[in-house]
């Protein structure tokens, strides 16, 4: 069956949630402010970006997902109306500061450069060539030629997939207090066009 690149705001909102639904499958232990799934789901329904991030469909289903960020703007934005609608005003706003704090920092500095902030595929889609597409999606973005993307020294899958779509390892943060969480440390790797 063919495969098509949507961005997020294209789906309908059956295919929104099912993007939420791979994106806590990947990233959902990083979302410690709460236990309640609902609630996190309504959540990030409502905060992806709707351009950067973008959603691997085959037929109707979303299989993989990406969320690209730029030299401006992230595609995670928690924004604090809707965590205090979620979570209540104090809870919320300290979820916005919190989320903020790590999701709206620059990671990269020029205009060309793409961070790769996302890139998750559903269990039954992995080694099917979804990430390979999504990232040959944003390869093919005419106005970027370097991208970035930091994992974990223990996702060996995910470092093999990146070395295999022309990423190499620039930076290992050895001394991360992720390492001593059982994650390992993070590794910045980057990818040149020009």
């Amino acid at each position: 069956m063919e495969q098509t690149i949507l961005e997020y705001g294209k789906l309908t909102d059956t295919q929104k949630l099912e993007a939420v639904d791979l994106f806590l499958e990947g990233f959902g232990h990083f979302l410690t402010f709460s236990k309640d799934e609902e609630l996190k789901k309504k959540l990030l329904f409502e905060i992806f970006d709707p351009a950067l991030f973008k959603c691997c469909l085959e037929g109707e289903k979303v299989l993989g997902l990406i969320g690209l960020a730029t030299n401006e703007v992230r595609p995670l934005n928690f924004k604090k109306e809707s965590c205090i609608k979620y979570f209540g005003k104090f809870k919320g706003g300290l979820i916005s500061s919190q989320m903020n704090a790590i999701f709206q920092k620059p990671v990269v500095k020029q205009k060309d450069e793409l961070y790769i902030d996302v890139l998750v595929t559903g269990s039954e889609a992995r080694r099917k060539g979804i990430g390979s597409a999504l990232l040959n999606h944003a390869f093919s973005l005419e106005s970027y030629s370097t991208f970035y993307v930091e994992v974990f020294s223990n996702n060996q899958p995910a470092i093999k997939l990146y070395e295999k779509n022309g990423f190499s390892i620039e930076k290992c943060e050895k001394l991360s207090l992720m390492r001593f969480l059982g994650a390992g440390y993070p590794i910045k790797m980057v990818r040149r066009t020009h």
